[in-house]
């Protein structure tokens, strides 16, 4: 294969145009009569698809069949990888079409990630989500441009129950309404030695919710610009979990303890 533009832009044509003929091919080697039953499609077709591949060094002949090459099995291989990825961002792209452009969010956090709506028949389906994690959690880490009600019932409560342990950034104008509106709960929670609080003038793209625990994992929760809540992004793979982390640390260090345990 020669490396100009056009070769370039022929392969990677062909990889898509072809690629069920490379997936059925990962297996193992296939007679070429039996391909095209295999798939589905005309004797002509496979012709095509099998002298294309192997213009592109993709695809040879041997005794028992066709193959893939070395490069066909890469090519393959990070043609199935590339669709997982586009799948994932179209799973999330209703949440993903609020957050700010500039949102460094990893591939990992949307790679098979579970999704909650906040739907009009299920408005709640975030927040429950959320209660879950926290409530099974050993440790909780995050920040919040907002504070909904039921987060404060459900930090206070696990906070007096001794069955927190929890550290949270929180954008300036969340702390004040907490000092306003949930006074007495805010010290509660803080004097229990589970909670400790920090606050930001950062404007938060997000709020994050990190666990640790039996099962760790991290939580991105996606508000619009007026604050209501639309929905989160969760996983809980290790590569996404320390992601959340680190992004929680920094925001941390730049923050203003508030105070807690």
């Amino acid at each position: 294969m020669t490396e100009t533009g056009d070769d370039l832009n022929d392969t990677i044509a062909t990889v898509t145009k072809r690629s069920q003929f490379l997936s059925a091919l990962s297996s193992g080697p296939i007679p070429k009569r039996d391909l095209g039953d295999e798939l589905g499609v005309s004797r002509s077709t496979v012709y095509k698809a099998v002298r294309e591949l192997r213009e592109h060094d993709l695809v040879e002949r041997t005794d028992a069949g066709l193959e893939l090459t070395l490069a066909g099995r890469l090519l393959e291989a990070e043609y199935d990888a590339f669709r997982g990825c586009v799948e994932d961002v179209r799973r999330t792209r209703q949440l993903l079409s609020i957050l700010p452009t500039d949102c460094d969010l990893p591939m990992a956090l949307l790679d098979d990630a579970t999704v909650a709506l906040a739907e009009r028949h299920a408005p709640n389906h975030p927040v429950q989500y959320v209660e879950e994690i926290v409530s099974e959690a050993d440790v909780t880490r995050g920040f919040s441009p907002v504070a909904l009600p039921q987060y404060v019932e459900l930090f206070h409560e696990q906070a007096v129950r001794g069955d927190l342990s929890a550290e949270l950034v929180l954008e300036r104008p969340v702390v004040r309404y907490l000092v306003t509106d949930y006074g007495d709960r805010l010290q509660e929670a803080l004097r229990s030695g589970g909670l400790s609080v920090w606050e930001t003038t950062d404007t938060l793209p997000f709020g994050l919710i990190a666990v640790e625990g039996e099962r760790d994992g991290v939580c991105v929760v996606v508000y619009d610009e007026r604050g209501e809540l639309r929905g989160l992004v969760a996983n809980h793979t290790r590569e996404a979990t320390a992601w959340g982390r680190e992004l929680f640390e920094s925001y941390r260090d730049g923050a203003d303890y508030i105070g807690g345990g």
